[in-house]
């Protein structure tokens, strides 16, 4: 018989390439590991790990064991997450991949609403660059990933939740804020992105969706704004912005939800900005659990 503390042990030994580091993700000693592992080669007959390398390496007979008992994690998993969808909600857990800035202006309510009605769901959140919850989403890590359609792979089921427009924030000290301010505009005002020409800008690092915006933009209005500082995510660079350091770009989507909003002025953008499609990520290959499809429905409904 198949002993889960013996295919656990595989499975983690092969993942961390190490008796030593996998002993430690074990809670056990690497003695107790190393007995383990050997008593499992010496009931099959064969070496599951190549111990001549660093870090150890999987025989032939070692994928084989891998594979299957990755099929019997994930057939577990299932099997648990099924008896979980038929108690109604009552017992179980939702991890949802998303990046800081959706976690803040996107999840907040929803999370609280969702415990309200489901105090026995244990929820998580496992933030991470965009590439990262590809994989999270790909592995089942989470039971669904956040992610704009720009990031859907063959291998992904995906449900829209919104679409998110790019707008321009200002601080409220700047000229163009307090003229439009003082006009009293009802709604949000439009302006070109020729406006930014020279004028002080948080821009976001690069390989990050809005920093490809920002150069869109650059390229469509001619403007050449000052980058003064590249920040790591949208709220850091809107926070940045409320504090009066420059301009920068972000979503109407942050602007209905982020506390900070009536320290800074927002506009519409004149230019043709394509519309992104923010969607809840998940793999084919897996079954959205009950608890993920009654919180998209959060989601959809908020």
């Amino acid at each position: 018989m198949i002993d889960e503390h013996e295919w656990r042990s595989v499975l983690q030994v092969a993942k961390d390439g190490t008796f030593s580091a996998a002993a430690k993700h074990l809670y056990i000693s690497q003695p107790s590991l190393s007995q383990c592992i050997k008593k499992v080669e010496t009931e099959l007959g064969v070496r599951l790990f190549d111990r001549s390398q660093t870090p150890l390496a999987l025989t032939t007979a070692g994928e084989i064991y891998v594979r299957q008992a990755k099929e019997i994690l994930r057939i577990r998993q299932a099997l648990v997450q099924e008896v979980a969808d038929l108690s109604e909600l009552r017992t179980g857990s939702l991890t949802i991949g998303s990046s800081r800035t959706r976690s803040a202006c996107f999840l907040i309510d929803p999370l609280v609403a969702f415990h309200r009605q489901y105090p026995g769901i244990q929820l998580a959140i496992k933030e991470a660059p965009v590439r990262t919850l590809e994989e999270y989403a790909a592995a089942g890590t989470v039971d669904f990933a956040l992610l704009y359609d720009s990031s859907l792979r063959a291998d992904f089921d995906s449900v829209e939740l919104c679409r998110e427009r790019t707008m321009l924030a200002l601080p409220k000290s700047h000229p163009l804020a307090r003229a439009y301010a003082e006009d009293d505009v009802q709604g949000f005002p439009r302006i070109s992105f020729a406006a930014m020409d020279g004028e002080p800008f948080i821009r976001l690092q690069p390989r990050r969706q809005m920093a490809e915006v920002y150069d869109k933009l650059c390229k469509i209005s001619g403007a050449e704004p000052h980058v003064i500082f590249e920040a790591n995510s949208i709220i850091e660079a809107s926070e940045l912005c409320a504090a009066g350091l420059g301009a920068t770009l972000v979503t109407d989507m942050l602007v209905q939800s982020w506390r900070w909003k009536e320290q800074a002025f927002f506009f519409e953008l004149e230019e043709e900005v394509e519309e992104r499609h923010l969607m809840a990520v998940y793999s084919r290959q897996r079954q959205l659990s009950l608890a993920a499809q009654r919180f998209i429905d959060f989601l959809l409904h908020d």
